[in-house]
């Protein structure tokens, strides 16, 4: 496992943070989409290149995973933390950058409660999260830390599967339906644009004016 080129996770934050994708700012919710922002960024990075792009301990959390240090400061210390982001220059290499826009392209438009709902299905989540418990809810925090080796055995072959939607989408772009003003992106041997499709994605609360869609065996339809 290469880390050699691992960043401070704080610079991470700040980056998601200047950008506007901690949504929203400066609430539970927010600090919530923060921490699973970071925790899907060290994915996408360990799966297209192999390597952690921030070495900090990732914990299980009733909500999903979360980096504790971060947490505490946006928690803490708000004020602080949202004017050193903005101020901030990032010095990311070419692998951390494209890891990031492709973080914020994939998962920037999702709630919260969507990212956290999505990170209940990685298997190092659930195993640190089972293994941490205590008697009476009492939770071991040191017994709560998810592994990289676990993430990388169990959890990045679905993340591959979203990039892979992802960078077909960037491609194949002519492939797309407008529903409601608003265009979505797919891949047609993968996705048939069923009634039930085209229902979930009229019923689908949309911000933005387009989306990608694909597949995932464990969540069925996926919108971003």
């Amino acid at each position: 496992m290469k880390k050699d080129n691992a960043i401070d996770v704080f610079d991470v934050a700040k980056w998601f943070i200047k950008y506007n994708y901690d949504t929203p700012r400066n609430t539970l919710d927010g600090n919530m989409k923060l921490q699973k922002l970071l925790y899907f960024a060290q994915l996408i990075h360990l799966a297209k290149f192999d390597e952690v792009l921030f070495n900090e301990p990732i914990l299980a959390f009733e909500n999903g995973c979360v980096i504790e240090k971060v947490r505490v400061a946006y928690k803490n210390d708000h004020h602080s933390f949202i004017s050193q982001a903005n101020s901030y220059t990032e010095n990311f290499n070419q692998k951390q950058n494209e890891t990031l826009l492709i973080t914020a392209e994939i998962f920037g438009k999702s709630k919260p409660e969507e990212l956290s709902e999505l990170n209940h299905f990685d298997f190092s989540w659930k195993e640190a999260y089972d293994r941490s418990k205590g008697f009476s809810g009492f939770r071991y925090r040191e017994d709560s830390i998810v592994s990289v080796d676990v993430i990388r055995k169990n959890d990045l072959i679905r993340i591959n599967k979203m990039l892979d939607a992802f960078e077909l989408a960037q491609n194949y772009k002519q492939d797309r339906i407008i529903i409601n003003g608003v265009t979505f992106y797919y891949d047609p041997q993968k996705i048939k644009m069923t009634e039930e499709v085209m229902s979930r994605l009229k019923e689908f609360p949309t911000d933005e004016s387009e989306y990608s869609v694909c597949l995932d065996e464990s969540v069925g339809l996926v919108i971003y």
